[in-house]
């Protein structure tokens, strides 16, 4: 722990110095004047009794999140502030990995000694890694992250193309006509235990031993979520990439889609608790992991996967068949019934149709059967001219 406050520290304090100086009110700053500043620190503060190689690597790390927002400050964002029991953690630059089993490891964490922690790697990804991060969860479980290149997934060309509408009810319908649900994150036990330490937690007062006990349970079930979410992703997404040489999805903002509905003072936002509800059941189901780890798998496969990104305007209300839009085709969340032609279908499937057809469209405008696996095609959805009703 004391290392994860020493690296939050200088973190948050190298923060400051830079904000001040982009603000104007301090001399040019740069990660060598910080590096200097530090040493001076170490020799009149409490900071000499914490490791210097810890702290000068959080200096190096923000210095490296300043130079990923400035280059790509559309991936990257700002560098923010560190928190107590959310940004617990530390890197190891000099890596020390020894082996005493199968199943375990040891680490030279600086003046800590050897720290043994359970293999979920192959061998040879530690012993080339060349530095590491110690981090702690809310549940109070630590994790050693070793740095390496990612693996490349084995797959073979299979001509199959799919397109993929992320939902609430199934969370992922395909255009063949399946469903990929995600399973509950929680037992019915586990929910219930959930609501009753969430209840107790807001009688409590703020600061108290009991309410931190109380936190720290909730973390518990919450971890157990989170992993289990990420579990059915990583499986889920590999199997995408393994079966399929093109994929479509829809290019969703979900930063947009959850953000808050109340509004202000003068224009308060209308049905606000079923939009909270909505917004909790799309943060749930992961859709930017899924997106995320997706587009990440095909970049890495073997044998190139192009995916498409559509804009996803009118794809649930249009017809697949006929090309007729209007909203009355859409009679209820599952089911779908063209006004024009009488097609009838799942909403969700029928909208993985038109997903698809738009990607095929925009491939066949770009002129290429597959595109390059680093990148990621954006798209306008593409117009169709309604048939007349047979």
């Amino acid at each position: 722990m004391r290392h994860c406050s020493d690296a939050s520290y200088v973190w948050n304090l190298a923060l400051e110095q830079r904000n001040s100086w982009r603000r104007g009110r301090s001399q040019k700053i740069t990660a060598h004047s910080q590096m200097i500043d530090l040493a001076e620190a170490r020799k009149l503060t409490w900071l000499k009794e914490g490791s210097s190689a810890i702290q000068q690597q959080a200096l190096r790390d923000l210095d490296r999140a300043f130079w990923n927002w400035w280059k790509r400050p559309d991936h990257f964002g700002r560098p923010t502030w560190r928190k107590k029991d959310i940004n617990e953690g530390f890197a190891i630059r000099d890596l020390s990995v020894r082996r005493l089993n199968r199943k375990w490891d040891q680490v030279l964490v600086p003046k800590c000694g050897w720290v043994k922690f359970r293999v979920t790697r192959e061998w040879r990804d530690i012993e080339t890694a060349s530095s590491a991060r110690v981090t702690l969860d809310r549940s109070g479980r630590w994790f050693v992250s070793f740095t390496r290149r990612a693996p490349q997934i084995e797959r073979k060309l299979t001509g199959a193309v799919v397109g993929i509408d992320m939902g609430v009810t199934h969370t992922v319908a395909t255009s063949k006509g399946k469903f990929l649900d995600m399973p509950k994150l929680l037992s019915k036990g586990e929910r219930q235990r959930k609501r009753r330490l969430q209840r107790k937690l807001a009688r409590q007062h703020k600061g108290s031993n009991r309410r931190n006990k109380t936190k720290f349970a909730i973390a518990k079930l919450s971890v157990k979520e989170v992993d289990r979410r990420k579990d059915w992703i990583e499986w889920t997404t590999t199997n995408l990439v393994r079966n399929y040489d093109l994929i479509v999805l829809e290019d969703l903002k979900v930063k947009n889609m959850t953000r808050s509905a109340k509004g202000t003072v003068e224009n308060p936002g209308k049905n606000v608790a079923q939009k909270s509800g909505l917004k909790r059941s799309i943060l749930e189901q992961g859709w930017g992991m899924f997106h995320r780890r997706l587009t990440d798998k095909a970049i890495n496969a073997i044998t190139p996967v192009e995916i498409i990104a559509i804009n996803p305007a009118y794809t649930s209300l249009r017809c697949s068949k006929c090309g007729h839009t209007e909203q009355k085709n859409r009679k209820s969340q599952a089911i779908f019934c063209c006004q024009a032609c009488g097609y009838t279908d799942n909403a969700d499937v029928n909208a993985a149709k038109n997903i698809i057809a738009a990607g095929l469209a925009v491939q066949g405008r770009g002129g290429t059967s597959h595109a390059a696996p680093n990148q990621v095609k954006h798209s306008d959805p593409v117009k169709r001219q309604p048939a007349e009703a047979a």
